[in-house]
């Protein structure tokens, strides 16, 4: 527990408490995807679901709710499969010794030392095999990998860089498992497939059980046993006076708390004072176990941030912390991604003197590790936590004058990713600064998220879900957290999300602020109220959301408050997504229709489970169909009060010529259906074509996707002549509850497509039958 415990090691059995573990689920429903959160109670639900085996896993969780904890808590497991220590066997779940079990190998890797190194198996050869007491030949190696049940574990994908990619290279083997840790904003901006993730899973942090435990276990180490219930209740009471109850949920927080609180210290109010008093709890620990180390060097008060103010040690060492931030800056923004949070000791001496160099490991904020190569020992150097080194380069940067502080931090920020890989250093860097800068600099990042592409096919498609520029918004969140001046803090941001945090109370206070200050340079509001959270009418009275200002995107999902959608309907945006949950559907009113007859700006738009009059879901259809102007229609789930869906509507969309994406599913019939060649992505579910077909012309089609569609067999010929000819890549998914007919004459399509060497075939059983086009040939 370096560097907050006073042994250089303590047994990871002695303290680890299993944070709660949340699977996320991307159901697939009949208009798209809806993300399904269930708990996971034992490491079998972590790497089994409904009883296979998943090969491709990823945990993701914020700094500090212990990943790579939980991936040596793994190892741990297994060996305790393989080899029982009697002693520490209460440690562990019958059922999770049992699930690690069926492993053979496992490998643990950790990706910040992995600069150098693209494939895993050159980084397991590297950090593992070479230390191996016996010479493993490349053949046995290659029939571990290959043959036995192994176990990868790479442990921060976001602490990965490598000049060929962000991703490290994997080989395709059918026994193996991957199961990768990473911070959220990594998956967000990675080139990662939704295919490409068997199982994601997310740490949520410490349920208040868990809390109590890790909290028993330190205060019982520090404090003593006797009255631990009287020494817990004290604590408890300390940090809910100052506010910071939040921070319990995070395991290395809560560790940090633990022990200043049993050291006798005040407790601090944020994130950023908690560091401070970690970084004076350290160097006054350290002073007590060498007094010569101790050289005070006072500084002025005009040059110390005022978190740092009020501790003695960090004034009187305050060049040796600046000393340090630069070590951090310029490490964690250095122009060689191999040295960024791993690096050698000629780059550590550039910074500290030999004096700071001793006082940085024996104080623990540096953590030193030795390379042996045949001919020499390489030292390498890291700090204790990548938080610790985040924290290091916001004092850095809040070091520098105003004007400095601001280019830095812009020069640092030129995309969507860049800010988030920078947040936590600028959460902290909001704990250190005046407000004005950090309004300032979020002021600036508003054109370069904009111009982001991932900000840009958010804001113009109807897709429900944006993780990164949640990210965005809850990094700001935690920026307000930090502020603990007088001062207001206002940020600049456009895209707002009321998901299941706002049921915080903090959390929504800040949002509905935010959502104010923001009114006249909104671009997207997306609103989920299903999971019992805030009302809709409350988010619209708190944010101010009834009055009349310009948007790109409007997306909701909920229920039961249709009655209040026109509020949000009338702001005209250019994209509309409405979703009433799954079940019964929601009502869709003259008043929603003729709020949307009046949107002259629509572009874009999912409606998903509604009922309407006969006459309004004839106008809504028509609406679509009249508006040329179209680029995205998904219409889903649609039904007549009066016909359900017996009733027969034409729908004429060849003359949208920027239309680019067409899906309809559970609507009336469809007596004809035509659809312009410049479209790029057609879904259709639950649609009689018959003998209708898709235009000849479509030289610009990507994807078409088929389910419990009834169809002629000559109608799918027909496609497949199309799709053949393209030089590009095409795929077509014929689910297994299509109805094509004659059956025959399908198996014949079927085999002509599988016999083609203009096509591959992904998928071929009998649920799914997928195939492509082979742009090589």
């Amino acid at each position: 527990m370096s560097p907050l415990m006073e042994e250089k090691d303590t047994p990871l059995l002695k303290f680890y408490v299993m944070p709660d573990i949340e699977s996320v689920e991307i159901q697939r429903a009949r208009g798209g995807g809806k993300e399904i959160r269930s708990k996971v109670t034992s490491l079998h639900d972590v790497f089994y679901k409904e009883k296979e085996p998943c090969h491709k896993i990823y945990l993701t969780a914020d700094a500090g709710f212990g990943k790579t904890a939980l991936s040596k808590r793994l190892v741990l497991t297994w060996c305790q499969a393989k080899n029982c220590i009697p002693n520490e066997d209460e440690h562990f779940k019958k059922e999770d010794i049992s699930t690690m079990s069926d492993f053979d190998f496992v490998f643990l890797l950790s990706l910040r030392d992995c600069s150098e190194e693209w494939d895993i198996d050159e980084m397991i050869k590297k950090q593992i095999i070479n230390y191996l007491a016996h010479t493993i030949s490349t053949s046995d190696f290659e029939n571990i990998l290959s043959k036995e049940r192994c176990l990868i574990i790479l442990d921060g994908l976001d602490e990965f860089t490598h000049a060929k990619s962000d991703i490290p290279h994997r080989k395709a083997r059918r026994k193996c498992t991957i199961l990768t840790t990473t911070r959220p904003w990594k998956l967000g901006v990675s080139k990662i497939s939704a295919s490409e993730i068997e199982r994601k899973l997310e740490l949520i942090g410490l349920s208040k059980t868990s809390s109590k435990s890790l909290k028993r276990t330190v205060i019982s180490l520090l404090c003593g046993k006797t009255d631990i219930e009287k020494h817990i209740q004290e604590f408890d009471r300390a940090i809910s006076d100052r506010g910071i109850s939040d921070l319990e949920t995070i395991p290395l927080l809560l560790m940090y708390l633990c022990v200043l609180w049993c050291d006798g210290i005040e407790l601090g109010a944020s994130r950023t004072e908690l560091y401070c008093q970690t970084v004076e709890l350290l160097l006054k620990r350290t002073f007590e176990k060498y007094p010569d180390m101790q050289q005070p060097r006072e500084q002025s008060q005009s040059d110390i941030p005022q978190c740092f103010s009020e501790h003695e040690h960090c004034k009187e060492h305050y060049t040796f912390l600046q000393a340090l931030g630069q070590l951090a800056f310029e490490t964690l923004f250095s122009e060689n991604k191999e040295s960024t949070l791993v690096f050698s000791r000629s780059v550590t001496e550039k910074h500290l003197t030999p004096e700071y160099l001793k006082l940085s490991l024996n104080s623990g904020m540096l953590t030193q590790s030795t390379e042996k190569t045949l001919t020499k020992q390489i030292s390498k150097f890291s700090f204790s936590h990548k938080t610790v080194q985040e924290f290091f380069c916001a004092l850095y940067i809040s070091c520098q004058n105003e004007s400095d502080v601001k280019n830095i931090v812009l020069n640092k920020c030129k995309s969507l990713q860049s800010i988030l890989d920078m947040s936590t250093v600028l959460v902290f860097i909001s704990g250190m600064v005046n407000v004005e800068i950090i309004t300032s600099i979020s002021q600036e990042f508003l054109s370069v998220i904009s111009e982001d592409k991932i900000t840009s096919k958010y804001r113009l498609t109807t897709d429900e879900d944006c993780k990164p520029l949640k990210d965005i918004q809850d990094m700001y969140m935690s920026c307000m957290k930090e502020n603990t001046s007088d001062k207001e803090l206002k940020l600049f941001c456009q895209d707002l999300f009321f998901r299941e945090d706002y049921k915080q109370e903090k959390y929504f206070t800040y949002l509905a602020r935010l959502a104010v200050h923001n009114k006249n340079n909104m671009a997207s509001i997306n609103i989920n109220t299903l999971h019992r959270g805030r009302s809709l009418r409350e988010i619209i009275d708190c944010c101010e959301l009834h009055e009349l200002f310009p948007i790109n995107k409007i997306s909701y999902y909920g229920k039961e408050e249709n009655a209040r959608l026109p509020v949000l309907l009338d702001k005209s945006a250019k994209c509309v997504a409405v979703t009433s949950s799954l079940g019964f559907p929601g009502s869709w009113s003259r008043e929603m229709l003729e709020t949307l007859q009046n949107n002259s700006l629509l572009q874009a738009i999912y409606i998903y489970n509604f009922e309407m009059s006969h006459d309004v879901l004839n106008e809504f259809l028509n609406y679509n169909i009249n508006r040329k102007t179209m680029t995205e229609i998904k219409l889903w789930c649609l039904f007549c009060t009066k016909h359900w869906r017996s009733c027969a509507f034409s729908l004429d969309f060849s003359q949208h010529s920027d239309l680019r994406k067409l899906e309809l599913g559970w609507i009336p019939e469809v007596s004809q259906l035509k659809v312009n060649s410049q479209v790029k992505h057609v879904k259709l579910h639950s649609i009689n074509l018959g003998e209708m077909s898709l235009p000849p012309e479509m030289a610009n089609i990507e994807s078409v996707d088929l389910y419990n569609v009834n169809m002629s067999a000559s109608t799918l010929r027909d496609l497949v002549k199309v799709v053949e000819k393209l030089s590009h890549k095409v795929t077509v998914t014929i689910d297994w509850s299509c109805k094509i007919e004659p059956e025959t004459e399908f198996e014949h399509v079927k085999q002509y497509i599988r016999s083609s060497k203009n096509f591959r075939v992904t998928e071929d059983w009998w649920r799914e039958f997928v195939f492509e086009t082979n742009v090589e040939s």
